[in-house]
Order: structure tokens, then C-alpha cells, then sequence
């Protein structure tokens, strides 16, 4: 009780209390970013409607807005928490900076100038790496447990695109180039013998046997015409059809092997779906990591901040 009430401690408790407000409030000072002026606003719309093809509406406008001022947050957080001080990325990339500025020294030297002209934050590759770092550091912090059943039934029902294995299709083909001359007709011709013979038909480059074809692979190799008419639930497996057209000429097609489009197994895709699970959950906690931090900074839009 003595101990308790003995002035010294009070004033080393106060002092502490004291280092604690006067560096809060420092991080507070500094926790400031200026908001996107009308110029780089119509810079970045200008950008993503070049990328786009689209017309931009307001809305679109406020996010890209919002995503420019995140990540001067973020750089900034990241600077404040003295990433570039220590990531060898950022180091020699200062320092390049600083040789391509002319500033002599030594590494100390050049890279406290570099960092006093503000070099850092209009860097793009700097820009990037720190995100990169403070994104890596809260993933990592995040404490991420293992789904239950439950949950990865659920994310395997909502992602109706995964583990889908397209219909595949073996084949070969008897080619007549169209600008070898009635190509059809030779191709017809070739299809009312008894046996096709093999070596009536022109050289294909691509080869006469294409073996386990998606949809999307035969499209661009024969064109979507050749595509639609190659059904394989109307023609037997083994015999002759055609001609089929093409991009590049006729066709007499057999089918050797043909499968159909199928999903797999929520148990043969469970490692996959625990690794996007828990990418959905560090993706979560970014998303609420940014959040948290525009509660913190303030946006200055003059220079009397």
C-alpha cells in the first residue's frame, strides 16, 4: 500500500500515460491523405474507359475514386509501420532512385534524401511493394481456422464452376481444301465409296487424328460451324459423316471416343476447396483490415490540414 501511494510512481505512471497520448497523437498527425484532385480523377476515368470499352457511370466513378484514395492509405500505412526501411526491394529501389536523382553519399544518405523529397510514394514499384508487404503481414497475423464440412459444402454448391470437366471428343477426319477445287463434291464422292480411302482427301497440317478435343479447342482450330455440326449424340461411334465445313475447307469425320462434360466429387476437389476457403477467408479479412483503417485517416483536400 505504501508502495502505491509513493509520489514517485505516480509520476512515472503519469509519464508513461503521458508518451502514450504524445504518440497516439503523433500517429494521428501523421495519418492523413489528401484527397484525388479533378485532374488525376479524370485521368484514372480516362484509363479505365480505355480498358474497358464502357461508358463510366457515377457510381463506377465514386469506386475508382475510393480505390485511389486506399491505396495512398495503404502506402502510407505501410511507410508508417517502416516496411521500407527494412524490405531489400524497396532499399534498392531507393537507391536506384537516388542514383538516377544524382544524389551522392553513402546508402544512409542517399536513401534519407531520397525519402525527404518524397520519392517513395510516386514510385509505382515502391507503391506496389509496400501494399504487397502490409497485405502479407495481416494475412499472416490472421488467424485462420480449418472449414468444417459444412462450409466447404457450401462453398462447393455456390462455385458451380469448379472441378468441371469439359466434354472431350477423339476424331479423325479426311480434309478436301476448298481452294483445291470442288472440294465438296470430292468429299462426297470419297463418302459414297464402301471403304473411305484415306488418301483421297488433301494434307491437312494440322494432321488426321485429333485426340480428346474440348469445344473450345475445336472451335479455334475448325470454327464454330465446324463445331455445331459435329453432334456427337446423333452419330454412331466409328462410322463416316459429312462433309462437314470448316474454315479451311470439307471434312468426312469418324468419331473414336467421345465423353461427356462432368463435375467432379466434393471429395476428390477437398484439398482445392480448403486452399480457396481459406483464400476467401484472408481476402475477408483484408477486406475488413481496409475498412478499419479509413476509420483512422483522415482525408485533407487543402493544403491547411
Amino acid at each position: 500500500m505504501q508502495i502505491l501511494s509513493s509520489r514517485p510512481l505516480h509520476f512515472l505512471i503519469i509519464g508513461v500515460a503521458l508518451t502514450l497520448l504524445n504518440d497516439r497523437y503523433t500517429l494521428y498527425q501523421q495519418r492523413y491523405i489528401t484527397c484525388v484532385s479533378k485532374s488525376q480523377l479524370a485521368v484514372l476515368a480516362t484509363d479505365w474507359q480505355r480498358n474497358t470499352a464502357q461508358e463510366m457511370t457515377l457510381n463506377q466513378l465514386r469506386e475508382i475514386e475510393q480505390a485511389a484514395l486506399d491505396e495512398n492509405m495503404l502506402v502510407k500505412e505501410a511507410m508508417l509501420q517502416g516496411f521500407h526501411k527494412r524490405d531489400q526491394v524497396v532499399i534498392q529501389r531507393l537507391l536506384r532512385d537516388a542514383d538516377f536523382l544524382g544524389i551522392a553519399g553513402g546508402v544512409k544518405q542517399k536513401i534519407d534524401a531520397v525519402l525527404a523529397m518524397d520519392v517513395a510514394t510516386g514510385d509505382e514499384v515502391i507503391r506496389r511493394r509496400l501494399v504487397q508487404l502490409l497485405k502479407h503481414q495481416v494475412q499472416v497475423s490472421s488467424e485462420v481456422h480449418s472449414p468444417s464440412e459444412h462450409e466447404l459444402t457450401v462453398l462447393y454448391h455456390s462455385r458451380k464452376d469448379l472441378g468441371v470437366v469439359p466434354s472431350r471428343i477423339s476424331f479423325e477426319h479426311l480434309y478436301f481444301d476448298s481452294t483445291a477445287g470442288n472440294a465438296k463434291e470430292r468429299a462426297e464422292l470419297a463418302l459414297s465409296e464402301e471403304n473411305v480411302d484415306m488418301q483421297s482427301g488433301d494434307v491437312f497440317l494440322g494432321g488426321n487424328y485429333f485426340a480428346n478435343m474440348t469445344t473450345t479447342t475445336m472451335a479455334s482450330t475448325f470454327g464454330e460451324e465446324f463445331l455445331q455440326a459435329v453432334d456427337i449424340t446423333s452419330v454412331a461411334k466409328g462410322e463416316w459423316f459429312g462433309p462437314l465445313r470448316s474454315q479451311h475447307g470439307f471434312h468426312l469425320v469418324r468419331i473414336t471416343a467421345a465423353e461427356t462434360a462432368f463435375r467432379r466429387s466434393q471429395k476428390e476437389l477437398h484439398t482445392e476447396l480448403i486452399g480457396l476457403w481459406r483464400e476467401s477467408q484472408q481476402t475477408k479479412r483484408w477486406q475488413e483490415y481496409v475498412g478499419q483503417l479509413r476509420g483512422r485517416y483522415r482525408n485533407v483536400c487543402d493544403a491547411n490540414y
